[in-house]
């Protein structure tokens, strides 16, 4: 006898085949069999006349590694259609640290200064899955390896190369996590300490991707004004080292190269034609979200964030930063496209306001008060940064093989559990992409499907989830076509979407008729390594 049949549906395998009127059956946890029309004993029968059944979302790019620790529901992606998330993103993970850092966190714990969400650290990725125990979570979790956290145990946050040495430490600690099941390397180079690794040390560690046969994500170097030099870098690494190669949230951050979307796409359909492995993925948005630090040139980010702040307060380099920023956010319009999400607590009176208003406020130029909101939020503000041009947004989503990720963390929908305002992708990606899809003609159906499907599952490697096929995971997402839509706005993100009535998560229901079951069915999938 079957455990769960779901019957009528418009099944949508997630192979971007035409989908067709059938039957899902499900047994242990697994697809037992697909068919136009299955007559079998079941302990269950759903009908889902007119709705999708798809395979469970899976999200290309997630910053959910610790908001579990917070609230195992994960509010913010079930009730999406995720199952999986690949998180690790932009080279942050919440390991490796070293036993200096890891003393850091246990005292800063034990003095009540870390959150659970913050003190989710562990040396090793076997040592965070002990750390984890039996806490709950409500999504699947594919981990992967920041590079990030690798290079600020190993070589710390200055401005240098990394050493022979360093290296050859940073590759063993890549290296040992790959072999407890972590699933690739992720760089940020964007971001401290990053930023300062050059071509040697990437592609050092390229190599033992390639040697490992993982994906190597990447926050490149530069999304604004060299981001096509900084796809050069990363399309050059891949060509010398073999590596698979995946270009996170594929994006055109700067006025200078608005309009350019084409231009940048077809260098990377190039760089398949001459062999390299490179896949894409983005979000359905043309905001960023991310630290104002990142409007910084990288060299003021040099030791750190409390160095930054020394170089902002006063001095040559002062003046250089207000220069910099004079160039490219000269006008009150160019503030008003930089959103104060949030800062942690530390200056709430700069919460949820522009760069803009800020100007007006304090009567000072726009330049002038993002160096002034830098200084007081230590650096460490969290801002949503209208940075792309909605043109460029569309061409990229209506290329068939960019993968959707949401950037954003499976936060729950209580506001009172968030220190910010987050971007509203942390709520509304998924259905948003396929509201596109279906009201712009970007995809149809089976495309729009495999790209959150079997896309992002062949990307990472993930052997059994992704399609619905007999012997898969029995994750599956229903939803209607017709009327799925996001709901999260930039004023209020805290709202679900709709058009999602069940997600089923190894065979069991997640979501049953729109509401969350008091399941918490979420897990790591560590990657076997033969």
């Amino acid at each position: 006898m079957l455990d769960l049949l779901l019957k009528n549906g418009t099944v949508c395998d997630g192979t971007a085949t035409s989908p067709f009127t059938g039957d899902v059956a499900i047994l242990g946890g697994k697809i037992a069999e697909i068919a136009p029309k299955i007559d079998a004993e079941s302990a269950e029968t759903l009908d889902v006349s007119g709705l999708v059944v798809a395979p469970g979302f899976i999200d290309m790019h997630s910053h959910s590694d610790s908001w579990f620790r917070v609230d195992g529901r994960c509010e913010a992606k079930i009730y999406q259609g995720v199952t999986t998330e690949i998180v690790g993103q932009c080279g942050g993970s919440p390991f490796p640290r070293s036993v200096s850092q890891m003393t850091d966190v246990r005292r800063a714990t034990e003095a009540g200064k870390l959150s659970a969400y913050e003190s989710y650290q562990a040396g090793s990725f076997q040592k965070l899955l002990k750390l984890r125990g039996d806490a709950p979570m409500s999504t699947n979790l594919v981990q992967m390896v920041g590079h990030n956290a690798i290079r600020r145990g190993v070589v710390g946050l200055s401005k240098r190369p990394a050493w022979e040495d360093e290296i050859k430490l940073s590759r063993f600690l890549l290296e040992e996590n790959l072999q407890q099941g972590c699933w690739g390397l992720t760089l940020g180079l964007g971001y401290l300490p990053g930023m300062f690794a050059d071509r040697n040390e990437l592609e050092a560690l390229a190599k033992t991707c390639y040697v490992w046969d993982v994906l190597l994500a990447v926050h490149m170097r530069d999304e604004g004004e060299k981001v096509f030099e900084a796809l050069d870098e990363m399309i050059e690494i891949a060509k010398a080292t073999g590596v698979r190669l995946e270009i996170s949230h594929l994006k055109l951050g700067a006025k200078t190269v608005w309009g350019k979307a084409e231009q940048l796409y077809e260098k990377i359909l190039r760089a398949r034609e001459e062999g390299v492995a490179i896949t894409a993925d983005m979000y359905p948005y043309d905001a960023c979200s991310t630290g104002l630090s990142s409007r910084l040139p990288s060299w003021v980010m040099a030791g750190g964030t409390g160095r930054a702040v020394e170089r902002l307060s006063g001095g040559e380099t002062r003046e250089q930063v207000l220069e910099y920023f004079r160039e490219r956010y000269p006008a009150r319009a160019d503030g008003d496209r930089l959103y104060i999400a949030g800062t942690g607590g530390r200056c709430p009176d700069i919460d949820c306001k522009t760069v803009g208003q800020l100007s007006e406020e304090w009567g000072m130029p726009v330049p002038e008060a993002m160096v002034e909101t830098l200084i007081r939020t230590h650096c460490e503000d969290d801002a949503i940064i209208f940075n792309m041009d909605l043109r460029d947004v569309e061409y990229l989503l209506r290329q068939p093989d960019i993968a959707i990720g949401s950037d954003a963390s499976c936060r729950p929908y209580d506001p009172s559990k968030s220190s910010d305002k987050p971007h509203p992708r942390t709520y509304g990606t998924f259905p948003r992409f396929l509201r596109l899809c279906r009201e712009k003609g970007f995809a149809n159906l089976e495309t729009a499907v495999h790209r959150i499907t079997q896309k992002p599952a062949e990307n990472i490697g993930l052997p059994d989830r992704g399609v619905l096929k007999a012997g898969n995971v029995a994750d599956v997402t229903v939803f209607d076509w017709n009327n799925v839509t996001d709901t999260a706005t930039y004023d209020n993100p805290f709202q679900k979407p709709v058009g999602i009535p069940h997600v089923i998560m190894g065979g069991r229901f997640a979501i049953r008729d729109g509401a969350q079951t008091d399941l918490r069915l979420g897990d790591y999938i560590k990657k076997v390594v033969y």
